[in-house]
């Protein structure tokens, strides 16, 4: 089968013939129908430090995000079955330690990534766990399918506490920032705020409700505008999607007194706040947001996705095919687009 293959530590990857994966006795083999970048796959791509600290696989195929058929099942398998459409969750569980056994196996202390410690999805066929195959709505577009988990990290990040009837400001407008906004928006946020300093994305996020604010955290004073726009209260919510240190400062900067904030981007760098004022006098909530909770956040999706309120087509804005891989992940990096799907099928 062809597979998008990271062969060293160097930067870049390659398309390569190699076998089909055989599966084990709790194992599901899949035909990938389309996958999507994610900013992992940079990571890899480019081979950073980050995937040094996670201890990442290498040689190894890349990519996690994904939709596929299922075509065959191992002999425990129970919950699948060949011709099924499954979404892949990513976080593969040891199901053993104490987190997996008290119900946070998404935190799980042996964690494995597929596409980071596994070998992943890019490719024609991939293998991953049972406990990993996320059974679709009959008739699921495969590239909606494609983005059930990162779209499952924005509805973890919103919905972690209440947002319906609350100010919210989503910082960072990459896609999990697009989903987060339209979880936000169906979800009844009172008004949402939206940071980004990239024009483009700042666009595609008009189009995910009705009472969105788009502001250039270069160009508008952000916390004078929140502030203004709130009464002087600030933010009941913020979500922090941005990963960088000036996003982070200004997440803490808009959040008003009492109100709660979820970190969900990854920092290359230490950041340094004010915690005092930003965070005790606040009295502020603050939640670590990793992933999605198995598989409470799965049902949540799927429950979204039913209502068909949702805009999550219009983050869709690019399709490359297998063999085109580098140029969808280089084009994620330079960022002037939504969601980049990679069609297998």
């Amino acid at each position: 089968m062809k597979a998008a293959y990271k062969p060293n530590r160097e930067k870049g990857i390659k398309i390569v013939d190699v076998p089909i994966p055989e599966i084990a006795a709790n194992e599901v083999l899949v035909k990938v129908k389309k996958a999507a970048i994610c900013g992992t796959d940079i990571h890899l791509y480019d081979w950073t430090n980050w995937c040094e600290n996670v201890e990442a696989k290498n040689p190894m195929i890349i990519g996690h995000e994904f939709c596929g058929e299922v075509v065959e099942v191992g002999a425990q398998v129970t919950s699948v079955k060949a011709g099924d459409l499954i979404a892949g969750e990513t976080h593969i569980p040891c199901g053993k330690c104490i987190l997996c056994r008290t119900g946070r196996q998404h935190i799980c202390k042996d964690m494995k990534i597929l596409g980071v410690h596994t070998d992943g999805v890019f490719a024609e066929y991939a293998k991953i766990p049972e406990i990993c195959a996320w059974k679709l709505l009959p008739g699921t577009p495969p590239e909606i399918g494609a983005i059930y988990e990162p779209f499952g990290i924005a509805v973890h990040g919103v919905l972690r506490d209440k947002v319906a009837g609350l100010s919210t400001v989503i910082v960072g407008a990459g896609p999990i920032g697009l989903f987060a906004t339209n979880v936000a928006n169906i979800s009844g946020a009172r008004q949402i705020f939206v940071l980004d300093v990239n024009e483009y994305r700042l666009k595609l996020a008009n189009k995910m409700g009705d009472n969105i604010l788009t502001l250039n955290s270069k160009k508008d004073e952000v916390a004078k505008i929140i502030s203004e726009e709130t009464e002087g209260r600030g933010a009941d919510v913020v979500i922090e999607l941005s990963g960088s240190v000036e996003g982070t400062r200004t997440a803490f900067e808009v959040l008003g007194k009492g109100g709660r904030i979820s970190l969900i981007g990854l920092h290359s760098r230490e950041v340094p706040l004010d915690l005092v004022n930003n965070v005790i006098y606040k009295e502020a909530t603050v939640y670590g947001i990793t992933g999605r909770e198995m598989f409470n956040s799965w049902y949540q999706t799927e429950n979204l996705v039913k209502t068909g309120k949702l805009n999550i087509k219009e983050v869709l804005t690019h399709e490359f095919s297998l063999e085109e891989v580098e140029k969808a992940i280089l084009m994620a990096k330079e960022g002037n687009c939504g969601k980049v799907i990679i069609a297998v099928e």
